[in-house]
């Protein structure tokens, strides 16, 4: 074989190595996709106004990153004012203390955004709550009546939440159903 013949045939081994060697680089890139899941959370927080012996404008905020549906129990006892020990006696409506409520009364009154008192004692919104905002006004009004010496009228409003989607974590977690994205709590209302 004559010089002239293997520089050809070097080089034709040459191309069809180095497009052998491209086409398996192209075949063999990959590429890296990371995916990161955060986890929402749902944090309510009780806002309220106090202003001397009343408590007004009483609602929850979610402070999570989560749309949540909230609900609340309300606690009203008297407190030892030396000791701050819970007292047995209970504080009448009417005659210890007056409460002006923002709660639908009738029971299977839901609707979106509003309070519903449920059989189980929860007030629950009716609406979930999306991160940052608050609810509607669950007391407008709770006023102590009479100064009682030696004790301290307790008005204790405690909030939980959980996430809004899917639909079956409030049913899982608190018994209620979703129906047209309004919130029913347990056995309708009270």
């Amino acid at each position: 074989m004559s010089k002239r013949k293997r520089i050809i045939a070097l080089l034709v081994g040459v191309i069809l190595l180095a497009g052998t060697a491209g086409t398996l680089a192209w075949l063999s890139v990959t590429g890296v996709l990371v995916n990161q899941f955060g986890i929402g959370s749902v944090t309510p927080l009780v806002q309220e106004t106090l202003n001397g012996n009343v408590k007004s404008d009483v609602k929850a905020q979610n402070t999570g990153t989560a749309p949540a549906y909230i609900r609340a129990a309300v606690d009203i006892y008297w407190q030892d004012a030396t000791s701050d020990a819970r007292l047995w006696e209970e504080p009448q409506a009417g005659s210890n203390y007056e409460i002006a409520w923002s709660v639908a009364d009738a029971p299977g009154a839901n609707s979106a955004d509003n309070w519903v008192k449920a059989s189980d004692g929860f007030y629950y919104w009716t609406s979930p709550v999306a991160p940052g905002a608050e609810t509607g006004v669950l007391i407008n009004r709770v006023t102590e009546l009479k100064a009682t010496e030696g004790r301290n009228l307790v008005v204790d409003i405690s909030t939980q939440a959980i996430q809004a989607t899917p639909d079956e974590a409030v049913h899982d977690a608190w018994g209620c159903k979703v129906e047209d994205g309004v919130l029913v709590p347990p056995h309708g209302g009270a």
